[in-house]
């Protein structure tokens, strides 16, 4: 993703750029169509843009007591939830979208299509009836993805529990942003039939999708196991995610989530392996290129950007604190 500074004030984090979008093709080579324009701070307060529709009288409304933004997208939070927690998950939130670092985010058509959409990630201790989101769907901010506070961890600190907060806000950028940006590549729907659905389709063992437009959903798969190391048998399935409160498109926002999560070495671990053998095989980045090449393949495209250094909840580029935060 080419990158082009438009403008740059005084204010060392606040930045007005441009850059050339995909014409939505898998290769690199890709001409643009058009130009991403997005105004965004590192850390801003919610509501302080009138472009985004999410405002604080909204997410006061809604039973959330305090927020933040990360490059345009709120984190609201119950009164549950401790101001660590909530940069925790800022921080996290920072790093996958500027995964190097440096101040400017990875993928500026992505963000761009985010803030257009005014998404948010909400944030509850234990239970998400802590909140309710009919305000803010009402005022038309109805893209959003949620995280508790309880499954906000240091990841396998526990040798058990993966950093949830890493998982659910890497859902919210492709579930609106890279299916957004790129429909055919990476469109995530029921009735898509973008690379990764016919990715995931092979992953799941069978090149015919499997689809289930509405819950409750049966899933079926010709293999559920995992080998100890090295890859499944050929024409099995490596991927057999079953919740039943699934549909055709969020078994895509998972088999992304596990796809770039293992290839930045997320479940590298004893607790890792045995934790992702629930639904998912090639848990680590040497076997997932073995394994599916083809997610690899797509995913390591620097033309997407996609994160390739595990978040630790540490953003090198900004310290965030509990002033950013501010109380509704």
């Amino acid at each position: 993703m080419k990158l082009k500074i438009i403008l740059v004030v005084s204010l060392p984090l606040f930045l007005i750029l441009g850059c050339k979008k995909s014409d939505d093709s898998s290769t690199s080579t890709s001409t643009s169509t058009s130009t991403c324009t997005v105004s965004y701070t590192a850390v801003g307060k919610v509501g302080d843009k009138s472009s985004n529709l999410v405002t604080a009288a909204l997410a006061k409304s809604a039973s959330f007591t305090k927020g933040l933004t990360v490059f345009g997208i709120s984190l609201l939070a119950t009164s549950g939830v401790s101001d660590a927690k909530l940069l925790h998950a800022a921080n996290v939130t920072a790093e996958l979208l500027d995964n190097d670092e440096n101040g400017t985010v990875d993928n500026l058509c992505v963000v761009a299509k985010l803030n257009d959409l005014s998404t948010y990630v909400t944030m509850y201790n234990t239970d998400d009836s802590e909140f309710n989101t009919d305000t803010l769907t009402e005022a038309g901010a109805a893209k959003y993805s949620g995280l508790g506070a309880n499954e906000t961890v240091d990841n396998y600190a526990d040798n058990s529990s993966h950093d949830a907060s890493i998982e659910e806000i890497f859902h919210l950028i492709t579930q609106y942003g890279y299916s957004n940006v790129y429909p055919t590549v990476f469109g995530e729907s029921n009735t898509s039939t973008s690379t990764l659905a016919q990715a995931m389709d092979v992953a799941r063992g069978s090149s015919t999708p499997q689809r289930c437009a509405e819950a409750p959903c049966t899933w079926t798969y010709n293999n559920t196991t995992c080998p100890d190391n090295g890859s499944v048998e050929s024409g099995k399935a490596w991927y057999f995610y079953s919740d039943s409160s699934a549909d055709y498109a969020t078994q895509m926002t998972e088999y992304i989530y596990w796809s770039v999560s293992s290839k930045f070495d997320m479940h590298d671990s004893a607790a890792g392996k045995a934790l992702a053998d629930n639904e998912w095989c090639p848990n680590t980045r040497a076997e997932l290129s073995a394994q599916d090449p083809t997610i690899y393949n797509l995913i390591d495209n620097s033309t997407y950007a996609f994160p390739t250094v595990l978040p630790n909840a540490s953003y090198g580029y900004y310290t965030f604190t509990t002033s950013d935060i501010i109380t509704f």
